[in-house]
């Protein structure tokens, strides 16, 4: 593909949380079931991982789906089917032995350069995937996941209840990572845990008054609970990565 042609594609990325606490023969392990996981995910939602784009990062992978790969599908039911992977190996009711994920989910301009991915798309992507809100909502739950989708997937997709989706199970967030700055939408999915009490606060960078949160200095005041809901729910989501990592270890199916 011409590196120099701009294509618009969907970008997964995913991230496994504390991976570095792990020791390193449990973190090969952990580079395994991620793998997996994504593998399994990926085929019970009916895409064919073969022809995703990925960048290899150990405890992470960045993801730039074929073209003809539907949002709803990605954001709904491959999301929802990570989940339940994860129940299936987290078998411990202590987080710290559980593997958990945070995952961004973006939908943009991107280039196959010569060395990694140029255009707004990965990078957007892994910026929601470091924001601080999404980062300590998963540390202050038992969730297995903990979903990030970008503003504009949220209005054109979830807002428009594809495949299930509900704008009500996610809570709108303002992200400033680096030179970034936007709104994304998190949820939490999956593990043994309760829903986060409405009106808690997690931090986060600066925000904007918008309505749909509040800026109280480094912090942001939830209006409703961070929706919570077992692995087998129906309507479910996710997938993401972090860092600035996006150039190492690509692999392109045909």
């Amino acid at each position: 593909m011409d590196p120099d042609t701009p294509v618009r594609r969907t970008v997964v990325a995913a991230d496994v949380h504390h991976y570095s606490e792990a020791a390193p023969l449990q973190q090969v392990d952990i580079q395994k079931t991620l793998i997996d996981a994504l593998d399994s995910a990926a085929t019970l939602s009916g895409l064919d991982r073969s022809r995703w784009y990925t960048q290899a990062q150990g405890d992470a992978e960045l993801a730039v789906l074929p073209a003809d790969a539907p949002e709803p599908i990605v954001i709904a039911d491959l999301v929802r089917e990570l989940t339940n992977q994860l129940a299936r190996v987290n078998h411990a009711a202590d987080p710290a032995l559980r593997l958990r994920l945070r995952v961004a989910i973006h939908s943009g301009i991107v280039h196959f350069g010569h060395n990694g991915l140029p255009g707004p798309a990965a990078i957007e992507t892994c910026r929601l995937l470091e924001a601080r809100p999404l980062k300590e909502a998963l540390s202050a739950s038992t969730a297995d996941l903990a979903l990030i989708v970008s503003d504009r997937l949220f209005h054109d997709i979830v807002e428009a209840g594809y495949r299930g989706l509900r704008a009500a199970d996610f809570t709108s967030v303002e992200v400033a990572v680096k030179e970034f700055a936007g709104t994304g939408h998190v949820r939490l999915l999956g593990g043994p845990g309760a829903p986060a009490a409405a009106g808690d606060k997690i931090p986060t960078d600066p925000v904007r008054e918008d309505g749909r949160t509040r800026a109280v200095r480094d912090e942001t005041t939830l209006p409703v609970e961070l929706p919570h809901l077992g692995a087998w729910a129906s309507g479910d989501h996710g997938i993401a990565i972090g860092g600035d990592q996006i150039n190492y270890g690509d692999h392109y199916g045909q």
